[in-house]
């Protein structure tokens, strides 16, 4: 299913209009009147949406066919579900706090309330009593419900308790599930959509200096039909384990994609210019060898472009120039460091 939102944009009279349309379907059914079976008929009545009609008929097709678990799962699904991340764990653990909580006002609301029935009861006995055992018996009640209530108020913040370790739970979770999202698998490196983030973040500040560095590694597919597919993600392992240790304040790495990666630096050219011949030269060092009854030692080589960023430049301009540089090192031999065009040639 898709995760697009279900929308209510009608003007009054079009909702009045679905609203009596559903109500009747809904009392055909005995469908209690709950917020969420109202919204599981309305969008049904709509007919925005085939696969919720169609699963909601089937569900319920005749009086006696309703299910109260079974309507809150098709809430869920088609509501509730496309405003929690994508991650079935965070999601599970969403809709049991929100069970687990909704549960515990009720009971404590219904509590509350019955309490107070019990007070305003006993004062008016108490206001008209003048057996003394009428006025025990009532002292005594109120004193049981007194420590009833207690009870239940006990019971409630142990749910809210409860619910503050769920709480903390989700989040653990939200922030693995967002650190995921960010991080390239096989290198253990930030990725491109992290990538993208920095590279926006840094382009912010018009004063300062920030230039990207493009690398690719050369005769990538060579190495791969040679040595192996195994080995290929070796090298790549082992090239992002060679950024990783370059990454600081100023420095931040990324797999670009394919056997491509960048290098953001919060600096001038000079310094991302230096820095890519060490990565040049540090990746040039690499050497592999096939397991018996294969000899052969491999090498990998990488080709880098290198730009500083113009005021207000965008970020695809940049990467443009940055590609063309890279473009310029390949075309060059390889192996190589190429500067792209200095802010001043703007």
């Amino acid at each position: 299913m898709s995760r697009d939102m279900l929308e209510f944009n009608e003007d009054l009279e079009t909702s009045a209009d679905y609203l009596r349309k559903a109500i009747p379907l809904m009392v055909q059914r005995g469908i209690p009147p709950t917020p969420y079976n109202y919204a599981l008929w309305y969008a049904h009545v709509q007919g925005l949406n085939p696969e919720l009609s169609r699963e909601l008929l089937a569900e319920f097709p005749v009086s006696g066919s309703y299910s109260a678990k079974k309507s809150e799962s098709l809430f869920f699904k088609y509501f509730i579900k496309n405003y929690l991340p994508n991650n079935p764990k965070a999601q599970n653990l969403l809709v049991s706090l929100v069970a687990q909580l909704a549960r515990a006002v009720a009971r404590n609301l219904a509590g509350s309330q019955q309490y107070g029935d019990s007070l305003r009861e006993a004062r008016q006995i108490l206001e008209q009593a003048s057996d003394p055992a009428l006025i025990q018996e009532t002292l005594s009640q109120l004193l049981a419900d007194t420590r009833a209530v207690e009870g239940m108020h006990q019971e409630f913040q142990g749910e809210l308790q409860s619910a503050r370790d769920e709480v903390e739970l989700l989040k653990q979770e939200l922030a693995r599930t967002q650190q995921r999202a960010l991080v390239d698998a096989l290198t253990n490196i930030p990725n491109r959509r992290a990538f993208d983030h920095a590279l926006l973040r840094a382009l912010q500040d018009p004063e300062a200096p920030t230039c990207l560095l493009l690398l690719d590694l050369d005769h990538f597919k060579q190495c791969n039909d040679t040595f192996g597919h195994l080995m290929g993600d070796r090298v790549l392992q082992i090239t992002g384990q060679l950024l990783a240790g370059l990454r600081d304040e100023q420095v931040f790495v990324a797999r670009y994609g394919g056997e491509e990666f960048a290098i953001i630096v919060e600096g001038r050219l000079e310094r991302a210019v230096a820095l890519a011949e060490q990565v040049r030269k540090q990746v040039s060092a690499i050497r592999f060898r096939q397991k018996p009854p294969a000899s052969g030692v491999g090498t990998v080589t990488t080709s880098i472009g290198v730009v500083e960023a113009r005021a207000h430049e965008r970020p695809e301009e940049l990467i443009e120039r940055a590609d063309r540089a890279l473009y310029r090192a390949k075309s060059a031999g390889r192996d190589r460091v190429e500067v792209g065009e200095t802010p001043a040639a703007d």
